[in-house]
């Protein structure tokens, strides 16, 4: 989260699946979201969340949608759309959410865009949910080369053996770029 001059104030990350973490953070519950997690840590005594703005990398859920609104913030800016479980029109069809005069940006790059869902189907295809096709649905609808390129990013396994080398966010954003041009 950042103030108007763009100075971060608090950060948050999806700990949903893990069992520990920093004082004041969620951690190993459903409710664990980055955009939670941000909000949480956020200091309400020093920063008008009115005068703030939540970045995120998906267009967040219900959950974190209601929980922005609540919070007060100015500002919503994400990098990718969620087809299974973006929330962001609520903001204009919920009469609560509207009130809460939240401004709502985003996605404004759609390379960016394209990468991050690849990303976000190949992890999805990791973690193996049972509903898995029921969240496949949306995403080959609404971005199907991204969809294409993250089943390629699983049946490769290529992400997940850089993740044990460690190899470099750069070069692993190169794979993902390759595959996404091979989706095209």
């Amino acid at each position: 989260m950042t103030d108007v001059n763009g100075n971060v104030l608090s950060r948050g990350r999806n700990r949903i699946h893990e069992r520990s973490g920093e004082g004041g953070t969620l951690f190993g519950h459903r409710l664990a979201h980055a955009e939670v997690n941000a909000l949480i840590k956020l200091d309400y005594d020093r920063h008008d969340p009115r005068a703030c703005t939540l970045w995120t990398t998906t267009e967040p859920c219900p959950l974190c949608v209601g929980a922005l609104c609540m919070a007060d913030l100015a500002e919503l800016r994400y990098a990718s759309r969620d087809p299974w479980a973006g929330s962001a029109a609520m903001f204009e069809a919920v009469p609560y959410l509207k009130n809460g005069n939240v401004r709502v940006l985003g996605p404004e790059d759609q390379w960016l865009e394209t990468v991050l869902a690849a990303l976000q189907v190949e992890r999805v295809m990791r973690l193996k949910p049972k509903d898995l096709e029921r969240f496949m649905r949306p995403y080959e609808e609404a971005m199907p080369e991204a969809t294409l390129a993250g089943r390629r990013l699983y049946s490769s396994g290529i992400l997940q053996a850089m993740s044990k080398e460690q190899v470099p966010v750069s070069e692993a954003l190169l794979s993902v770029s390759a595959e996404i041009g091979s989706a095209e």
